[in-house]
């Protein structure tokens, strides 16, 4: 086989003369090991990575990527060794290789239930130490799906099946749409033959009859563009069959209406709303169907906005979607993650994204890195974007029987050992990674085989396993084991470790112990009866030294910590005691109401409470009419003693909508007043209620600015 002239020239229009050159000694390369071989339709096997090179070029996807997409097969089915892809490409494309030839394993998984292919999906994106390593994969099984017919029933149905399960959901997660679209279509085709042949003929016969309605409906878009100055693409689809075919039967096939979409590309994300406010005028939209993934883009970083509007019949209306989004978003939307190379430093054409979106930091942050030439290997960055989010701090590592287990980052066999079951872990001895023997804190990689060996002469787990292991699970085992077994043990480490500590931090444990209140606290927070069981568990690790002697030390700071809150109170009573007379005395002890935080110019009264003075109130205080009438005194602000500043609260009832709170501290701020606190909630109705605190010079200060803020549209009220 030779590679097609029209390939050739595309490579170079991309990549440039040298790296095209590059490719095809990669393509050589390959052609030359997979000789004699062939595919299940009896073409040449080399037929097969050269069309998935075809797909990564499509994606833009850099030299090292397309390199691999030939060579992927390489190291699995021929006799070629790392050494020769390594001196005939170098180190960052044997790595890929190398991650792509540790998936191959995954073939061989048993795909048991959900968490099994989760767990599957996890270990895809985190096997390879290059980011390249599932875009390579997901473009091979695209490949394998476009080419399914040739296999057996049973086999199509196996690999459909395993597509959709593990293949699928992973392009969903890299927001690579363009891909699962067509893998969900295909695999559609071979595990619902029958279905599949019943959507396809609904969806032509629907666009047969909305063919008029889709061009009319594209030509009125243009024109709204055109009206509004905005450049934008318009293109119009019927939906994917298979996301027809899961709404039909989640809904009813008589409840699936909106299968005709049209997308709107601009330049600019403020030309997205303009857009949307201008289809919204023209058309109805549909409630409970606009969403907004530019303001609040999905986990994969997705950006774009939805609506469902109706186009007018006679009958009531179509519904059809409209999804507006700027050109840089588009490209996102269909390769996701993959959208890196669309925006490499050398070569690029693409226009430089505008504005703070996701998607602009994301490709900042990639752009130090990129780019398409062969030197070292710089997507350790690119693979910890794809991983946030999903599967940071995780390894997956196989059992003898292929069962994939998740672990933390850094664990050892001694957590694969208890992960897998308690007495397995009491009892390990040893273990083997990969078929050798390794010591049992050897850390683990994803992708390792991991054997447990065991002894039935083992006398249990060592203490010193806690400071090595690295799951909680395995971590409550060991404490658990110890805490039943070893009971009287673990009374004098605990005790000893507890009376050293005391005396470190300069107390003794028993003059401490003497607090039988804190003791009493501290054995209920832990399920604990006595004494002897808070040693025990400190000897066995149940709960820690800080735990026991930090809550009598916690308890003397916070005896300390009321004494001068009595104290300030006191110093704010006598303080208050200059502003305000009751009944012509001036010298009696008060405090201002929490409930209507009365400030100088309020009218006001005073309230005798029993045994703690006299509380002040507005005279308008609804709590008043809860109080009896006859403590209420007459109380007036001293005009020579006012403080120069007071504090003082009021609610807004307001439309629960963005900008709304930044109007309201916009205000205030105007109006030279600081905020002491804002605390918002949400009435049943769908109102917001903001509570905000502020201090004030004057009261006439005050309701100026109450007033001002009423006049915010979006205000109903104001409350003080």
């Amino acid at each position: 086989m030779v590679m097609e002239q029209e390939f050739l020239k595309q490579i170079e229009n991309i990549y440039g003369k040298e790296n095209a050159n590059l490719i095809v000694k990669a393509f050589n390369f390959a052609n030359e090991k997979h000789s004699g071989q062939t595919r299940d339709g009896g073409e040449e096997y080399i037929s097969h990575p050269y069309n998935v090179a075809k797909i990564l070029v499509n994606m833009r996807a850099d030299v090292p990527t397309v390199i691999c997409g030939l060579l992927h097969d390489c190291l699995e089915d021929t006799n070629c060794t790392e050494k020769e892809i390594l001196d005939a490409f170098g180190e960052v494309v044997l790595n890929i290789c190398v991650g792509l030839s540790k998936i191959e394993a995954i073939k061989t998984a048993r795909t048991k239930n959900n968490e099994e292919n989760e767990n599957l999906r996890k270990m895809l994106l985190t096997l390879g130490k290059d980011a390249r390593v599932a875009f390579v994969k997901l473009a091979d099984r695209l490949h394998n799906m476009q080419t399914l017919s040739v296999k057996s029933p049973e086999k199509q149905l196996k690999i459909a099946q395993e597509t959709l399960d593990i293949f699928v959901p992973l392009a969903e997660r890299l927001g690579m749409n363009k891909f699962k679209h067509k893998m969900e279509d295909l695999c559609f085709k071979y595990i619902y033959p029958k279905e599949y042949e019943e959507t396809k003929k609904f969806l032509e016969e629907n666009y047969k009859k909305s063919e008029n309605i889709l061009n009319d409906i594209k030509n009125q878009i243009e024109k709204l563009a055109k009206q509004y100055n905005i450049d934008a693409q318009i293109q119009s689809r019927i939906k994917s069959s298979y996301g027809v075919f899961k709404k039909q039967r989640q809904k009813g096939k008589d409840h699936v209406l909106d299968i005709i979409a049209h997308r709107i590309i601009v330049k600019e994300i403020k030309d997205c709303y303009t857009m949307l406010g201008a289809v919204h005028n023209l058309w109805k939209p549909v409630d409970g169907r606009i969403k907004d993934y530019i303001a609040m883009p999905k986990k994969n970083l997705y950006m774009s906005l939805h609506t469902t509007v109706l186009y007018p019949t006679e009958n009531g209306g179509i519904p059809f979607e409209i999804q507006i989004r700027t050109e840089e978003m588009h490209i996102y939307c269909e390769y996701g993650m993959a959208a890196h190379w669309m925006y490499k430093e050398q070569g690029s054409k693409a226009t430089k994204v505008q504005g703070n979106s996701a998607i602009y930091n994301m490709k900042k942050s990639l752009s130090k890195n990129s780019s398409n030439v062969l030197k070292s290997d710089e997507s350790e960055e690119f693979l910890q974007i794809i991983k946030t989010g999903f599967y940071v701090n995780k390894i997956f590592v196989f059992t003898p029987n292929f069962n994939v287990i998740e672990l933390p980052e850094g664990a050892i066999p001694l957590d694969f050992a208890y992960a897998i079951h308690t007495n397995l872990g009491n009892k390990c001895v040893g273990a083997k990674i990969n078929g050798k023997m390794v010591p049992i804190n050897t850390p683990l990689q994803t992708g390792d085989f991991v054997e447990v060996l065991t002894s039935s002469n083992s006398n249990g787990p060592s203490r010193d396993w806690l400071k090595i292991c690295k799951s909680r699970s395995a971590i409550a085992k060991i404490k658990s084991y110890f805490k039943k077994e070893k009971k009287e043990e673990n009374i004098k480490i605990g005790k000893d470790i507890l009376e050293e500590q005391a005396k470190r931090k300069g107390y003794s444990l028993s003059k401490l112990f003497e607090d039988k209140e804190t003791l009493g606290e501290i054995a209920a927070k832990h399920h604990l009866l006595t004494l002897d069981e808070i040693y025990a568990a400190v000897g066995y690790g149940g709960i820690t030294v800080s735990q026991v002697l930090g809550k009598f030390i916690s308890k003397q700071a916070q005896r300390e910590k009321k004494e001068k809150k009595l104290i300030a109170q006191q110093e704010n009573a006598n303080k208050s005691s200059d502003s305000i007379i009751i009944d012509g005395h001036d010298d009696l002890l008060k405090k201002v109401a929490k409930c209507c935080n009365p400030i100088p110019g309020d009218d006001i009264v005073g309230y005798v409470s029993r045994g703690r003075g006299v509380t002040i109130h507005r005279r308008d205080c609804a709590t008043l009419k809860c109080l009896e009438q006859d403590r209420i005194v007459e109380t007036t602000w001293n005009k020579q003693s006012l403080s120069e500043f007071y504090n003082a609260n009021f609610k807004v009832v307001a439309k629960n909508a963005s900008g709304v709170l930044n109007s309201i501290s916009t205000k205030i701020a105007d109006n030279k007043v600081d905020i002491t606190f804002i605390n918002g909630d949400v009435t049943k109705s769908g109102d917001a209620v903001i509570t905000v605190g502020v201090r004030i010079k004057t009261r006439e200060q005050l309701m100026d600015l109450i007033n001002k803020i009423k006049s915010i549209p979006a205000v109903y009220d104001v409350l003080r």
